[in-house]
């Protein structure tokens, strides 16, 4: 009986709301029009069948509440196909419902009427919740928030049209490009490529060996009949032969051919397919990438679909104190490693279709409940500023919230001027400019957890979803806690320009210590927390060394990998992050980014009940989120990234 005690609250509320289903339908209907009878089918038998329908389609508790299995979304189809009726989900915070450990709010998906507005909904709620309080004596729960379903056959707005048309627009213009960079560089747009000389130097046609002009010499140039703009000049490599070849194009036609084909595929895709890599390169820099970025969809597969769709997210909380799945819930480290390596377009594209598309495509009891699209017509701009992760204070309200990295990458970007200016010229006052906004770093850090009290490893955000949030707005996504990375990388990036390749030279017990250390400090960042997840917590002090520390020191440890790989001392690991294989994947990382978090919800808000958490479908979920993703990314950055990589070449060429 102790432990059915804390369920109380949430069983009683749970079996209330399933024998009065019919009850609230009515409440509902009574506090819209006045008069319930007044609303009432003419038709009993129509009348009957709909209040079955509306109560079938309604949440109800199901086994494995005291396992955590909560998430009451009830039937979203059945409810959806009712005529005049719509699916609201409920979002409940319900006194005495610690379900091991986990403080969850309880969701709730009632069948309304299609003229209820949500705040009818809250109010019919609320009265429900007095009877019920009066009833049992004590206050059952509150409401968090009510998001109804609006019917998917609606009109497409302007914003809709608009964008639609600009992604139509751009694929027009990448397909009319390739198509003309075809024609140009096609045998039919010069009539003649190469001609053939007899034995008395008479110049023939390749179609019909009708004959031409004598040249004198093999030097010489004559004009044929082949279109505008071409000349014929002597084979350089064959004596007997004639090159047919345009003329020198004029500036204008050049520039625009130029930007013509910077859209074109033939021209774009294999640059993306290339795997040649320069010798001069950092090659092990592709493989780290999209490890990263891999282990980048891994954590936001598990985390976002953790604590929503599930039926058991007790089965995370078990996977949590696992010490082998310390390396999924701590891949927020893979971001850091980014830190440690040209944004715009591409993120304006993605919040084009994130924010005006992709609420056309989603339809299921999460699909307005994920979506934080609601914050993007105030708060777009400081995305394209760059100062979202300032500006809205909380995350809950930030448009796109994944693009913090973005922020942060770009504020680094802007300051790096005054650390590589004295770096470059005074190497001492540079790198104590980096060690000094090292130490600041690590210290704001420390002292806003010492504050705060945030327990390590913070963005375990299932056990206290509170603490999460504050240590994201606190912590997490704040420049000034997470530069050290990025700094240890500018000293790195100062070193390779210093120091050419294979110009220092390390004894091999020197370099196997260091690998040594380095794959220690790694380990210790993803596994030292362990205690943590199993029962015994730290203490402050703790706590505070490893948030004040642990980014820095993860960078540190990368830091040795591309060192030991560009100067010969990686071995097998050189041989496996600088593979050409990786090139084309490390390629699309940046739009992968961008994209994935779409996907995932996307796939999220198409669940019509929740689903039950296991290794299996966590690691087919990975791989079809991961599949789809890079394709996605491919498509954006052939008909974007890479044509505007071209513009910049022409428009701003680099001397």
């Amino acid at each position: 009986m102790s432990s059915f005690g804390p369920m109380f609250g949430l069983l009683v509320m749970s079996l209330c709301f399933s024998f009065s289903s019919s009850m609230t339908h009515e409440m509902m209907r009574g506090i819209l029009y006045g008069e319930t009878e007044n609303h009432l089918p003419i038709d009993k038998s129509e009348q009957i069948s709909a209040e079955c329908n509306t109560i079938d389609a309604a949440g109800k508790p199901g086994a494995g509440l005291s396992a955590g299995n909560i998430n009451m979304l009830g039937h979203f189809d059945e409810c959806d196909n009712i005529d005049d009726f719509k699916y609201c989900m409920i979002i409940l915070n319900v006194n005495h419902s610690n379900v091991g450990g986990l403080q969850l709010p309880v969701t709730y998906g009632l069948c309304v009427p299609e003229e209820c507005s949500e705040g009818d909904v809250v109010s019919g709620i609320e009265i429900f919740f007095e009877g019920l309080e009066n009833m049992f004596h004590i206050p059952l729960a509150n409401i968090q928030s009510v998001i109804c379903t609006s019917h998917p056959h609606r009109r497409f707005d302007w914003k809709f049209k608009l964008t639609l048309t600009f992604f139509s627009l751009l694929f027009l213009l990448v397909v009319l490009s390739s198509l003309y960079h075809a024609w140009y560089h096609s045998p039919a747009c010069k009539s003649v490529q190469y001609a053939p000389l007899d034995e008395q130097g008479i110049l023939h046609q390749n179609e019909n060996n009708s004959p031409g002009q004598v040249l004198p010499d093999a030097s010489a140039s004559i004009t044929a009949e082949v279109p505008p703009g071409t000349d014929i000049r002597t084979d350089e490599e064959e004596s007997n032969t004639v090159r047919f070849q345009r003329r020198k194009e004029g500036p204008y036609l050049k520039i625009f051919n130029q930007i013509v084909f910077s859209f074109a595929l033939p021209q774009n895709l294999p640059k993306l397919l290339s795997v040649k890599v320069s010798k001069e390169s950092i090659s092990c820099l592709h493989g780290i990438r999209v490890i990263s970025m891999l282990w980048v969809i891994l954590g936001h597969v598990f985390s976002i679909s953790s604590t929503t769709t599930i039926m058991n997210p007790l089965t995370g909380l078990v996977w949590l104190s696992r010490y082998g799945f310390l390396t999924v819930s701590n891949a927020f480290f893979s971001v850091d490693s980014f830190f440690v390596m040209r944004l715009s377009p591409a993120l304006a594209a993605t919040m084009l279709f994130y924010i005006y598309i992709t609420p056309y495509f989603g339809h299921g009891p999460y699909a307005e409940a994920l979506s934080v699209r609601s914050s993007c017509p105030k708060y777009w701009w400081t995305n394209l500023l760059y100062i979202n992760n300032f500006y809205p204070i909380s995350g809950d309200t930030m448009c796109i919230p994944w693009v913090w990295y973005l922020a942060n990458d770009m504020q680094f970007f802007i300051i790096s001027p005054l650390i590589i200016i004295p770096l470059y010229y005074i190497p001492w006052v540079g790198l104590c400019l980096i060690g000094t906004l090292c130490l600041a770093s690590i210290s704001i850090t420390g002292v806003l957890v010492g504050i705060y009290d945030f327990p390590a490893a913070s963005m375990n955000f299932q056990t206290d979803p509170q603490s999460h949030a504050s240590f994201s707005d606190v912590i997490y996504n704040k420049p000034y806690c997470r530069i050290t990375p990025y700094l240890a990388g500018m000293v790195l990036g100062y070193i390779l320009y210093k120091y050419p390749k294979k110009s220092i030279k390390i004894h091999w017990t020197v370099a196997l210590t260091a690998w040594i250390v380095a794959c220690g400090i790694g380990y210790a960042c993803i596994y030292a927390v362990y205690p943590n997840y199993n029962g015994h917590p730290w203490s402050r002090a703790g706590n505070i060394l490893y948030e004040a520390f642990c980014r820095f020191a993860w960078g540190v440890s990368l830091i040795w990998v591309i060192f030991a790989c560009h100067y010969g001392y990686g071995g097998w690991v050189n041989s496996f992050l600088g593979h050409p294989l990786w090139a084309p994947l490390g390629r699309l990382t940046y739009t992968a980014y961008l994209l994935h978090p779409i996907m995932i919800l996307l796939f999220i808000s198409h669940e019509g009940t929740v689903m039950y958490l296991s290794i299996a479908l966590t690691s087919f979920y990975f791989a079809g989120i991961t599949l789809i993703s890079y394709g996605c990314a491919a498509i954006l950055s052939l008909m974007l990234e890479f044509p505007l990589v071209g513009l910049e070449k022409i428009f701003l060429p680099r001397n």
